[in-house]
């Protein structure tokens, strides 16, 4: 009799088990990808706020300065403080998009492995803005009829591309965080003929 009612007891807890599992697993990709939201959410936050600093300190500084040189400078930074603001104001909309949706656990990976992949390619280019700024001011040394136009545009391009480089390797790294568990939990999937299940390891 006690036999029995522990196999019962057994029984229960198993299923219910498998119940847990599954839910748990649902609410696995859900914190995951929001996750993944929350990291490209401040990023863009971040970019905007370098992007609207640069256009108001590099706006005021053109009109301020005296230096042709550093006209140039400040002109370049509000230039690309423009596109930075208009490429974070892009991407926090394209987060709220996201957000809306109700991703299963293939497209959540895929928009994570996007991301990783748009930053890794985005670090390539920082790294030419900070050649060509620096091409840009060894074209100064040259004979050219405006030297400080070469040198001011230079200098603010190596800045800008700096700024980018650093915090696409900050962004991508925060990413990286959970690239353990997105292979822990693809792992514990299992694709059968009658479709998907979800295996979980105690």
């Amino acid at each position: 009799m006690r036999l029995r009612y522990l196999l019962i007891l057994l029984i229960i807890v198993f299923f219910s088990g498998v119940s847990s599992a599954q839910i748990n697993f649902r609410d696995t990709v859900k914190e995951y990808n929001k996750q993944r939201l929350l990291i490209n959410l401040k990023g863009m936050q971040v970019l905007g706020g370098w992007g609207i600093t640069n256009v108001a300190l590099g706006t005021a500084g053109y009109f301020a300065a005296k230096d042709d040189e550093w006209k140039y400078f400040h002109g370049m930074n509000a230039a690309w403080g423009l596109i930075n603001t208009g490429i974070a104001g892009y991407g926090i909309a394209r987060v709220k998009k996201q957000a809306r949706e109700r991703p299963d656990l293939n497209k959540a990976y895929q928009h994570y492995r996007q991301d990783k992949k748009v930053l890794m390619i985005n670090m390539g280019l920082d790294a030419v803005y900070i050649g060509a700024g620096y091409y840009l001011m060894s074209l100064s040394n040259s004979d050219h009829s405006n030297p400080q136009q070469y040198r001011g545009f230079g200098r603010a391009v190596m800045i800008q591309g700096a700024f980018l480089l650093a915090f696409d390797n900050i962004l991508l790294l925060s990413h990286n965080k959970y690239s353990g568990r997105w292979a822990t939990i693809l792992d514990e999937v299992r694709f059968t003929g009658g479709g998907l299940s979800y295996v979980h390891t105690f």
